[in-house]
Order: C-alpha cells, then sequence, then structure tokens
C-alpha cells in the first residue's frame, strides 16, 4: 500500500532526529576529525591566549610540531617589528568574554613570524565555542596564509614608487615621504631641508658616450647619494639627471649646507664607465622650512637650483632667499666678495717657520693663505674656506697660493724649503701636474725646494688620477708630506700608498705629550714608524720647552709652533740672510709674526701648561682646496 505525503514526511524527519542523536552522542570525535584534516591552518585557543592543540596545517605553517605548540601564547607568532598588542587598545565585543586575550581579537590581515624567524603574512579570524549553557569555553582560531598575495601587492606598489634605474623612490613617492617629514619636523620643533641637485652637463656624457653610459652613471651617483645620506633621510630621482635629498630634523641651514657640501665631495670623486673615468659636478638648490607645504618647499628647491644654474657656471650651491638669516645673508656676501678677492689682489701668504729642534736652524717655512679683506680686515682661513667651498673657488684660490708660494720662495736662501698645503679635490684635477711644472719654471724654484702637504684621507682614498698626479710631480723633484700623522684612518696604509717624504704629526699628539702617557706611547710609536721608512718626522703645534724637549728625546729631528713662530708676513731676503749670518733664534728670522695688540711670546719658557688667546683657536690653519672639511688645519696656523 502506497505510503500517503504526510508518511513520508513524518519517517523522513525521523531519519533526521536519528541522525542528529547520532552526531550529539559523538560529537567529540567528530570535531576532532574536521578539525584535525581542515585545510586551513587552525588552533583550539584557551581564553587566555595558551594554545591547547594545533592541526597540522597549522603547524606547518608556523614551522614548529603540535607538542611545541601546546601550551604556548600565541604571541609566540607576533612579529617582533610590529607594536605591543596592548598598546592597540582593543577591547572584547559585547558577546564575548571580558578576559579574552587581545592577541585573539587581532581579526584581519597581519603579519607573523615563523621558527626560523621568516616573515609572514596570514588572514586571522576567530569563533568562541560555547557550553551548553552559553558560557564560552576557547576560542577556535583560525590563519589563512596570505603571503605570495601580500608579496605581490608590495612588488605592485614598489614598482611605482621606485625609480627603475636607479632603485631610488621616485617622483610620485616624494610627495608622500616630504609630506610625512613636514608633519613630523612640526611635531618636533625642527625643519626639513630639501637639497636639489642637478648634474652638470649630463647631456654631453649621452651625447658622447651614449646612453647607456648615461644610465651606467646615472645609477653610480645614485648609489653614491644613497650611500652618503643619515638613515632618516631620502634620495629621490626625479627624473633626467636630476636628484632630491629630503632632510629630515634640521636644525638649521649649516646643518643642511653640510649636507650638500659633503654630497659634492662624494661626488669629486671620478666616475667608472666602461673603463674610462669621469669628473663630474652638480648645481645645488637648497631650502629648509616647517611651517610650509610640500608643495612650497619643492617649488622653493625648484627656484634656488635655477637661480645655481643660470650664469652657466658649474657645482653652485643657491639658497632660496626664504630660508636665509641675518648670518646667511652676511656669508653669501662674503661669499659673492670672494670671487674679487683674486682680482683684486686681496690675498696675503704668511709663512710659519719650520726649524731643526736640536739647535733651532731654520729649514723652511709653511705657506698658509689670508684675506685682507676691504671692509671686514685681515681674515684667517677658518672664516673664508667654507665661502670658497661654496662657490666651488678653492681649486683657483690653490693655483694662486701654489705659484706665490713658490716665486717667494725663490728669492730666500737655497737650502730654505716651501711647504704648500694640497687637498684631494685640487691634485685629481686635471692639469694638477702641469699647474706645478708651471709654477716651479715661472719662480725658477728648484723642485727640490717645493713639498706638496696632503691629509691621510686624501693618501688613502685618492683616485687613480691623484695617483697619475703625485707620480708626476714627485718624479720632477718635488717632495711629499702627509699631514696630520696618526690622525686618520690608517697611517701605515696612507705611506704604502703614495711616495711620502715627510711626516707631520698632529698637535693634538704634541699638546698632550708630556701630561699622557698613553699620548707620549703614541707619539713615540709613530716616531719610531717614520724613522723606521727613512722618512723625515716633523711635530706640529710645539708651544713650551717642556713639549720641545721630550720629542728632542725621543728622536724628533724638526719642528713646527708657537714655541718657535707664528704665522707671520713674508720675511724679507736681506732678514733671512742677516738672521742665518748672525745665528739669530728663528723666531726672530720670521720676522713680525703678528700685529702689535697680539704680541709674541718669548722663545719657550717652562710652565706647566700651554696658553692660547681665543683669537689663536679661531684661526684654523693651512690653506685647503675640498673637501674643506677633511683637512683641519692647526690653531697655529
Amino acid at each position: 500500500m502506497p505510503r500517503t505525503p504526510a508518511a513520508s514526511s513524518g519517517g523522513a524527519a525521523g531519519q533526521r532526529m536519528r541522525a542528529i542523536d547520532t552526531l550529539l552522542a559523538d560529537r567529540g570525535q567528530l570535531f576532532q576529525a574536521l578539525f584535525l584534516s581542515a585545510p586551513i591552518p587552525k588552533a583550539l585557543v584557551e581564553l587566555d591566549g595558551h594554545i591547547l592543540v594545533a592541526n597540522p596545517m597549522l603547524c606547518a605553517l608556523t614551522g614548529r610540531t603540535a607538542d611545541e605548540l601546546a601550551g604556548r601564547h600565541v604571541d609566540l607568532f607576533a612579529h617582533p617589528d610590529d607594536p605591543p598588542v596592548a598598546d592597540l587598545g582593543l577591547v572584547p565585543a559585547a558577546n564575548e568574554p571580558a578576559d579574552l586575550d587581545p592577541h585573539l581579537m587581532l581579526d584581519g590581515e597581519r603579519r607573523l613570524r615563523r621558527s626560523d624567524s621568516t616573515e609572514l603574512w596570514v588572514v586571522q579570524s576567530h569563533e568562541l565555542v560555547r557550553h551548553n549553557n552559553g558560557v564560552a569555553q576557547f576560542v577556535v582560531l583560525s590563519l589563512v596564509d596570505v603571503t605570495d598575495r601580500r608579496r605581490a601587492e608590495d612588488d605592485l606598489v614598489r614598482r611605482a614608487f621606485t625609480d627603475p634605474l636607479t632603485g631610488l623612490p621616485n617622483r610620485r613617492a616624494l610627495t608622500d615621504r616630504l609630506r610625512h617629514a613636514v608633519a613630523l619636523s612640526r611635531r618636533r620643533g625642527l625643519h626639513v631641508g630639501l637639497v636639489h641637485l642637478n648634474i652638470d652637463r649630463f647631456k654631453a656624457v649621452n651625447d658622447s658616450l651614449g646612453h647607456e653610459a648615461g644610465d651606467l652613471l646615472l645609477s653610480q651617483v645614485a648609489d653614491r647619494l644613497r650611500w652618503s645620506t643619515r638613515v632618516e633621510d631620502t634620495a629621490v630621482r626625479l627624473g633626467a639627471d636630476e636628484f632630491l635629498v629630503v632632510a629630515e630634523d634640521v636644525e638649521d641651514l649649516d646643518g643642511l649646507r653640510a649636507l650638500a657640501d659633503r654630497l659634492l665631495a662624494v661626488l669629486d670623486e671620478p666616475f667608472l664607465v666602461h673603463d674610462r673615468e669621469l669628473t663630474l659636478s652638480a648645481s645645488v638648490g637648497l631650502t629648509l622650512g616647517s611651517d610650509t607645504t610640500p608643495d612650497d618647499l619643492l617649488r622653493q628647491a625648484q627656484s634656488a637650483l635655477t637661480r645655481a644654474k643660470a650664469d652657466g657656471s658649474r657645482a653652485r650651491i643657491e639658497v632660496h632667499e626664504g630660508a636665509l638669516s641675518r648670518d646667511d645673508v652676511d656669508a653669501l656676501q662674503l661669499e659673492t666678495d670672494l670671487k674679487h678677492a683674486l682680482d683684486n689682489e686681496e690675498l696675503r701668504l704668511f709663512y710659519q717657520p719650520i726649524v731643526h729642534l736640536a739647535d733651532e736652524t731654520l729649514l723652511g717655512y709653511e705657506a698658509l693663505v689670508r684675506w685682507e679683506h676691504p671692509t671686514r680686515g685681515l681674515l684667517p682661513p677658518a672664516a673664508f674656506l667654507d665661502a670658497a667651498e661654496n662657490n666651488r673657488l678653492t681649486s683657483k684660490l690653490g693655483a694662486w697660493v701654489l705659484h706665490r708660494a713658490c716665486t717667494d720662495a725663490a728669492a730666500w736662501p737655497d737650502d730654505l724649503r716651501v711647504h704648500v698645503n694640497v687637498s684631494a679635490r685640487h691634485l685629481a684635477e686635471e692639469g694638477f701636474s702641469e699647474l706645478v711644472a708651471e709654477a716651479l719654471a715661472l719662480s725658477g724654484l728648484a723642485p727640490h725646494r717645493l713639498e706638496l702637504e696632503i691629509t691621510e684621507s686624501t693618501a688613502l682614498f685618492a683616485a687613480e688620477a691623484t695617483l697619475h698626479s703625485v707620480a708626476v710631480v714627485t718624479d720632477q723633484g718635488v717632495t711629499l708630506a702627509l699631514d696630520d700623522f696618526g690622525t686618520g684612518y690608517s697611517a701605515i696604509t696612507a705611506l704604502h700608498r703614495l711616495p711620502i717624504h715627510t711626516v707631520k704629526i698632529d698637535r693634538s699628539f704634541v699638546a698632550d705629550v708630556v701630561t699622557e702617557p698613553s699620548t707620549a706611547a703614541l707619539v713615540q710609536g709613530l716616531l719610531q714608524l717614520g724613522r723606521g721608512m727613512g722618512l723625515q718626522v716633523i711635530a706640529e703645534g710645539i708651544e713650551d720647552l717642556d713639549q720641545a724637549a721630550w720629542l728632542l728625546d725621543h728622536g724628533c729631528a724638526m719642528a713646527q709652533g708657537y714655541a718657535f713662530g707664528r704665522p707671520a708676513p713674508l720675511p724679507s731676503p736681506a732678514a733671512v740672510f742677516i738672521g742665518e749670518m748672525t745665528d739669530a733664534p728663528a723666531e726672530d728670522v720670521a720676522g713680525e709674526l703678528l700685529p702689535a695688540e697680539l704680541e709674541t711670546p718669548a722663545l719657550p719658557q717652562q710652565r706647566s701648561a700651554p696658553t692660547l688667546r681665543q683669537t689663536d683657536l679661531d684661526d684654523t690653519g693651512a690653506f685647503a682646496t675640498g673637501p674643506l672639511s677633511d683637512e683641519h688645519g692647526d690653531p697655529e696656523d
């Protein structure tokens, strides 16, 4: 007899009820089977965040076994670079227990750390499991791996905000970076600085060597900018041959200028492109601000760069006028005045004697530049070398010093030598060896009476052009002295790179040689090193008899310092000759050392500690030609 619809419906309902009863009877085994075989990484977690059990997929995801995970807190997965979860202020939902661990509430995309410390991205979710009475029992935590998708997205973002040639952030990335920097500067009460660089005559490189060489050159420029900026700064390629550096937390314009100078000094070193050495320069626009918009800062930097390139000059730095203080305006005026100093014959050479330490016999002089400013009076190097650097006039000034020193020295007795300071940049420039030869020929000075002084950093990082120039001038008979010996990176390496004839022990060591045993040991070692390599050794900065006696006792033959004469205008040939004939002290032979208001102290006197006037400390010493910050003169200079 056929079943009626009502009977069929009742039978189906009964079957469903019997199936539910069966499932409920075996729900523990069923839940375990579904949990362990789930294709998604899952864990049963106590409300306080401690793991009860993890399924195989979660073990594979995290790189840990089920036994290693059991009993551990879920913060085991947290990425160390993420902020502490307690600081996020997470609160449970209305239907969740108040004591639910905040790590379980981090639903959404987050970073995790595997057991091997590698990083992965997951989408996290959690679900409460309750008792029959509704009380929360534990949490099912699910983690879906989305690392591949996240990396693909990051790669797309990186491509969109990165210059493909140089790897630097591009103009699109600059907007966000600059907006962040401006907001940060307002909170910290500091400034944002922009250094806008344009490579000079880059089109000529492309036209002569081709675009492939031009691209290689731009990549090398980008690398140097990247390595030469602070961690908080950002170097950006704006396009073509233009770059921009966003400098955060800049206190004043001097700090921004220092950054610009460092970048230009880095670009001064020759570039190697297809086995050819190329020398570059860059024009620079600077601006500084905090209470302004990113677009205004960019316009100001562009305006300053336009002025830097307006007259067709190279390697010029211009500052946006709105970023200048009264002192900055004075500095710019000084830079303008310096351009005319050579034409107006305002530069002077002062000379400081170098003597034999045993009997104070005069051996020669070191040439030191001064500027007789028409309104500011006699200026020491510290007052105008930065201005020379900013205008890239250092090589021109260096050539003037070399010619004048050779001309002056040619009138001295034949046994006196002249020391002239030369910088890394000037030494590496094309035509330097010809400049030396010309100065010697025009003056009639014998080559062996000229000694060129360089610093340790110049010797250590000399490019091929520098090594070539040195080889040419030393083949002519000119000698080479290593100044500030012992203060640089590696004295021994510096001595091996170039044909050094003389080393000058820096005054910072000499000042403490009597009172500090550690300094005394260091100086003794430098003296032994110099003598062992067959070099002449000069101690700089000797101020009293105690220092002179110690150095003489330990084998130092030559000396320079206030004790034997301060820098002074050129003594006449007659004065030098009379001094030699009458065996006068070297200080007298050196002539009038300072104006009347700064009386020269007597010859070395016994005293416990040297004393210097503040005006002496302001006078920084030997003329240098960029990077000027790497060549510190002695205070007595």
